[in-house]
C-alpha cells in the first residue's frame, strides 16, 4: 500500500520514522509533501523517501492518504484537491471532527486520529475516533501504522476531550512534575543534568511497572510505602496539600478549553 502525507511536519515525520523502523512498508511506497523547496530536500535526504511541492500528487500517487496540515489549513487544502482518485484517509489534525471531514471527503473512506508528543520517541497513545463510515481494512490499516509509533485505543469522538487532557496535554504536566522533582533534589546538592536523569528515569520505571502490573497504581504505591517510613510522609504531604484534587482540576480546565474550541 502506498502512503502519502500531506503535511510533513513532526507528527508526519514521527509516524514515517516507525513506518521505516518497523518494516510497515517499503521506503518506495512513501510520499509527502512540502511547497517549501529546501526544506523538502533536505527531508528527502533525510528520511529517503520522495517528496513533491504538491498536494495533487500525494493525493493521486497514494492508496492511503496521512493528513497531518494545521488545523486552519484542512479546507484550503481538501478543497483545491481534485478527488476522481478516492484514497483512503487518516487525520491526524487536531480539532478537526468526524462532520467535517466528511464535508470535505464525500468520496474518501475516512478515520480522524489523535496521537500524542510521545510518538516522536516510539511511546505514543493514539486515539482511532470511532467512525461506523470507515472501511474495516482501513481500521485495520490505521492500528498498524499507529503502533509502529506506540499504543492505540478506539474511543468514541464524545470522549476526545478527556483523551485529549490526559493523553495530548499531560506530557506537559509529567515534564512539569519531572522539573520539578528534580529542582527538589537540586535544593539538597545534586547537579540538575544528573537530577533531571534520575526522575526521568524513576518516571519512566514507574510507567513501565503500571503498565506490567495487574494492580491498580493505589496498590503499588502500598508496595513503596512501608508503615512509618519516608514514602508514607510524602505522599500524606501531597494529600494534604490537595495534589489529587489539582490534577483533576487541571484535567477539568483542559477538557473545558476543548469544548469551547470544538463548538
Amino acid at each position: 500500500m502506498k502512503i502519502g502525507f500531506i503535511g510533513f511536519g513532526n507528527m508526519a515525520q514521527a509516524i514515517a520514522t516507525g513506518l521505516i523502523e518497523n518494516n510497515v512498508t517499503d521506503l518506495t511506497d512513501l510520499i509527502f509533501s512540502n511547497r517549501t523547496e529546501s526544506k523538502r530536500k533536505v527531508l528527502e535526504t533525510q528520511f529517503n523517501i520522495k517528496g513533491t511541492p504538491h498536494n495533487q500528487d500525494v493525493w493521486n500517487q497514494s492508496d492511503l492518504i496521512i493528513l497531518a496540515v494545521k488545523p486552519y489549513q484542512v479546507e484550503e487544502v481538501l478543497t483545491k484537491i481534485d478527488k476522481v482518485h478516492s484514497p483512503y484517509v487518516i487525520s491526524v489534525v487536531a480539532g478537526v471532527t468526524n462532520q467535517q471531514l466528511a464535508a470535505y471527503l464525500p468520496e474518501s473512506s475516512f478515520i480522524r486520529t489523535m496521537p500524542n508528543l510521545n510518538a516522536q520517541v516510539g511511546e505514543g497513545i493514539t486515539a482511532i475516533i470511532e467512525n461506523s463510515t470507515a472501511k474495516n481494512e482501513l481500521l485495520e490499516q490505521a492500528k498498524k501504522i499507529f503502533e509502529s509509533i506506540g499504543t492505540v485505543v478506539e474511543l468514541p469522538e464524545s470522549q476526545i476531550g478527556p483523551f485529549i487532557a490526559i493523553a495530548g496535554s499531560s506530557p506537559a504536566l509529567v515534564f512539569m512534575f519531572i522539573d520539578t522533582l528534580a529542582r527538589s533534589a537540586v535544593k539538597y546538592g545534586i547537579t540538575k543534568d544528573k537530577a533531571i536523569e534520575i526522575a526521568a528515569q524513576a518516571v519512566l520505571g514507574s510507567a513501565k511497572t503500571v503498565l506490567n502490573s495487574s494492580q491498580s497504581p493505589w496498590n503499588l504505591i502500598d508496595q513503596v510505602s512501608s508503615p512509618g517510613g519516608i514514602t508514607v510522609d510524602g505522599i500524606l504531604s501531597l494529600l494534604q496539600n490537595d495534589f489529587s484534587a489539582s490534577i483533576i482540576q487541571s484535567v477539568d480546565a483542559m477538557v473545558e478549553k476543548n469544548d469551547q474550541l470544538s463548538k
